[in-house]
């Protein structure tokens, strides 16, 4: 599954300094593997905290940091100005010159409200001054006035409000946006579509956005895959569930998948926190997060048909569990590489060590990768905790996080 000749799932000690690269910055939120033909496909372009801002860096294929970009490889911006705090989540190639950057921005003091926010950059490392109010959409809309009671605890949202960029094309740029227990949009769904301008998008619901529940429960949506027809499928955790929703072009749930549009996510053992959403090119959704047994966390990926069906060719049509004995696994970003297996990245919560690990198309772990398809933890310059991952076109599986506790990233051997 990789050109590189060291053993899968151990890291790569070519890249970096001994497999490692420390940045400015406290937490690397996103990377990206860029694919658009040119002089920089293959790099690594990431977004990582720093204060009330954010910083854009990008990475040489090696990753030594490209002091091409930006200034000496780095470009400091926010999504609004001081005193306003910019958390950035997610990153996106739009095209060859162009990157799509999610997140929010944090207002008011006492009473604190999380807008979502998109800033759309030139390739180079400067603001797209031609997007949004002067390279930013900042979303401000109210609130739907039903609002739900039930109760949706830390263990069924992420760890933070998380707005990731899915699809980008010359039509529409499709957001899903997780506001977990954060006001002022706490325990709604909330998709977003906006123009290629930056502005929302008033064909999709008639107004550029959708609230939604499911179930009439607390929400909180967390994932977003667009299908081969234009319809899309939003993975997300309610309380105690987990389900993967399907919508139409326009905003309309496609009551056709599942049941009346959803698809409920369980395992037996305990509840389920889904945190990834992946499309495979055959239309068939893979989900990717946890399930808490007492106080232990233990990691969790499913496949369902197109349709939302189970699907008997993955694992027997059940969740694969993925685990460490005696530790708290919490798998936290996935991707698909080349061959269509099933590569995640999270961390042992009880020790603070990043992993990585690899899921066969059929759902069982690739025992050929790491120990027995997870990665070594027990060795030097991993990171500490981990939030996205990249896959590059030689296979080298890139993790992004923070290490110790400076901003930093790392790369295996795939």
């Amino acid at each position: 599954m990789s050109t590189l000749t060291s053993p899968a799932g151990h890291l790569d000690r070519s890249f970096g300094t001994d497999g490692t690269t420390i940045l400015e910055g406290s937490d690397v939120k996103a990377i990206a593997a860029l694919k658009a033909a040119g002089p920089h496909q293959g790099k690594i372009i990431g977004v990582l905290a720093d204060g009330n801002d954010f910083k854009l860096f990008r990475l040489e294929k090696n990753g030594l940091l490209d002091t091409s970009f930006g200034t000496g490889g780095y470009l400091r911006w926010g999504f609004a100005g001081s005193p306003v705090r910019s958390t950035p989540t997610g990153i996106t190639e739009l095209s060859a010159d162009k990157l799509l950057v999610t997140g929010y921005v944090q207002e008011g003091s006492p009473a604190t409200f999380y807008y979502p926010a998109v800033a759309r950059f030139n390739a180079g490392g400067s603001i797209d001054l031609l997007f949004g109010n002067d390279g930013v959409y900042i979303f401000k809309q109210p609130l739907p006035t039903a609002q739900p009671s039930s109760a949706v605890t830390p263990q069924q949202t992420s760890d933070v409000a998380s707005v990731c960029a899915v699809d980008a094309n010359d039509e529409r740029i499709l957001l899903a946006f997780n506001s977990g227990t954060l006001r002022p949009y706490a325990h709604q769904g909330l998709l977003i579509q906006l123009t290629p301008a930056g502005q929302l998008d008033k064909r999709f619901n008639q107004q550029g956005y959708v609230f939604f529940q499911f179930d009439a429960q607390n929400t909180a949506s967390v994932g977003l895959a667009v299908r081969q027809n234009g319809n899309f499928i939003v993975a997300g955790n309610a309380p105690n569930r987990a389900f993967l929703a399907a919508f139409t072009p326009t905003g309309q749930i496609d009551s056709s998948f599942g049941t009346d549009g959803f698809a409920v996510l369980a395992q037996a053992a305990g509840p389920v926190t889904l945190t990834q959403l992946l499309l495979q090119p055959d239309d068939k959704p893979v989900a990717v997060g946890w399930f808490s047994v007492a106080s232990t966390r233990k990691g969790y990926v499913t496949r369902t048909l197109a349709d939302g069906k189970p699907d008997s060719t993955f694992n027997n049509a059940q969740p694969l569990t993925i685990e460490r004995p005696f530790q708290s696994l919490h798998l936290k970003s996935a991707r698909l590489d080349a061959e269509q297996a099933i590569v995640v990245a999270g961390e042992l919560n009880t020790r603070a060590l990043g992993l990585v690990g690899r899921v066969t198309p059929q759902g069982v772990m690739d025992r050929t990768f790491g120990i027995d398809g997870l990665s070594d933890t027990g060795i030097d310059g991993i990171l500490n905790y981990t939030n996205s991952m990249a896959i590059q076109e030689a296979g080298g599986i890139v993790v992004a996080g923070s290490k110790n506790p400076m901003a930093a990233v790392c790369r295996y051997h795939g």
